[in-house]
C-alpha cells in the first residue's frame, strides 16, 4: 500500500489487554498512530473519556487518514448484569455517540465485540445468527453491532472474538490464571459446561490489521477454530505442568453463578474471510505458559 493510502488507527482503549497490543504493533508501523486511555494513563497516550471526550478533544493530524478501532467497553459481566442501566449508558449510548461523530468525519471504525452476543445454548454460532445474548454484557454488545451497522449504512467493520490468550506470563489472560490456580495447590474448580474458542492475541492483531489494510465491511466471527470447555484447559495445563489432576474439581457453571445471564457455550464458526488463516495451537500457548512458570 502506498504511503499516501496508508490509514493511521486510532485505538480507543489502548490501555486495555488488546488495546495495548494493537497500539504497540500499529505504532512500529506507523508513529502517527493514536491511542487513547479513559482511567488509566499510559505513555504516549491521549485521554478520552466516552461519556464526557469530544473527537475535538484529540491531537489529530488533518494530513493523516484515519481509521478507528474502538476497544473501549466495561466488561465486568458481574457489574454489567447488576448495573444495566448504567453499563448501557458506556457501552451503548457514549459508544454510539462516538460512532456518530466519527461517521461524520469519514472516518471507518472497525468495533470489537464478543461471542457473548449469541445465547450460549448449543454453540458453534455462524455469524449470522441473530439469536438473543442471554447476558447484558452480550446484549449491549449487540445493540451497539446494529447501531454502528444503522449509523454508517453498513459501512463499518465488527469483529467478534472470543476468549484472549496473551503472550507474557503476567497479563492475567486465561493461561495464567489456569496455571496461577493450579500452583496455589488449593482445589481448581472448572466448568465442565463454559465452552468457548480460546485465541492467541497475537492472531487477533493479524486479523485487525488484515481488515484495516484491507477496509473490509461486516460483521465477522474470528476465534481458533477448536473450543475447549474451562475444565479440559485445565486438565491440559495440570498436564503440562506436572500437576496432579487430583486438585481439579469438575463442577457446573450454575455452581458458580446461578443467575443464568451467562453463556456458556459460545463456540463460534470463524467467517468464511478467515478460511485460510494460520492460527496458533492452544497446545503451543501452554508450552509457552509452561517456560514463563519454570
Amino acid at each position: 500500500m502506498e504511503k499516501a493510502q496508508q490509514l493511521t488507527p486510532i485505538i480507543f482503549g489502548a490501555s486495555g489487554l488488546l488495546g495495548g497490543h494493537l497500539y504497540q504493533h500499529f505504532y512500529a508501523q506507523n508513529p502517527n498512530t493514536v491511542g487513547t486511555y479513559g482511567k488509566h494513563p499510559a505513555a504516549g497516550l491521549q485521554h478520552f473519556d466516552l461519556e464526557s471526550s469530544s473527537i475535538d478533544d484529540l491531537q489529530l493530524d488533518d494530513s493523516q487518514n484515519y481509521t478507528a478501532i474502538i476497544c473501549a467497553s466495561l466488561t465486568n459481566i458481574a457489574q454489567i448484569n447488576a448495573e444495566p442501566e448504567q453499563t448501557a449508558g458506556v457501552n451503548v449510548h457514549a459508544t454510539g455517540r462516538l460512532m456518530t461523530s466519527l461517521h461524520r468525519r469519514q472516518i471507518p471504525i472497525l468495533f470489537i465485540s464478543t461471542d457473548n452476543v449469541f445465547p450460549g445454548i448449543h454453540g458453534n454460532y455462524y455469524d449470522d445468527n441473530n439469536e438473543a445474548a442471554v447476558s447484558e454484557y452480550g446484549i449491549q454488545k449487540r445493540r451497539t453491532e446494529s447501531q454502528l451497522m444503522s449509523i454508517t449504512d453498513g459501512a463499518a467493520c465488527v469483529l467478534r472474538l472470543a476468549k484472549i490468550i496473551g503472550n507474557s506470563p503476567d497479563d492475567g489472560t486465561l493461561l495464567n490464571d489456569i496455571a496461577k490456580q493450579l500452583h496455589s495447590g488449593e482445589a481448581v474448580r472448572a466448568a465442565s459446561d463454559l465452552i468457548f474458542n480460546p485465541t492467541a492475541i497475537e492472531d487477533i492483531i493479524n486479523a485487525i490489521d488484515y481488515l484495516i489494510q484491507h477496509r473490509t465491511h461486516g460483521i465477522y466471527n474470528f476465534c481458533n477454530p477448536n473450543s475447549y470447555s474451562r475444565l479440559e484447559l485445565t486438565r491440559l495445563m495440570a498436564k503440562a505442568l506436572n500437576k496432579g489432576a487430583s486438585k481439579i474439581e469438575p463442577i457446573l457453571f450454575s455452581e458458580l453463578d446461578p443467575s443464568g445471564k451467562r453463556p456458556l457455550n459460545t463456540s463460534m464458526v470463524n467467517s468464511e474471510l478467515f478460511t485460510d488463516f494460520s492460527f496458533k495451537s492452544i497446545h503451543t500457548c501452554i508450552e509457552e505458559q509452561v517456560v514463563w512458570q519454570s
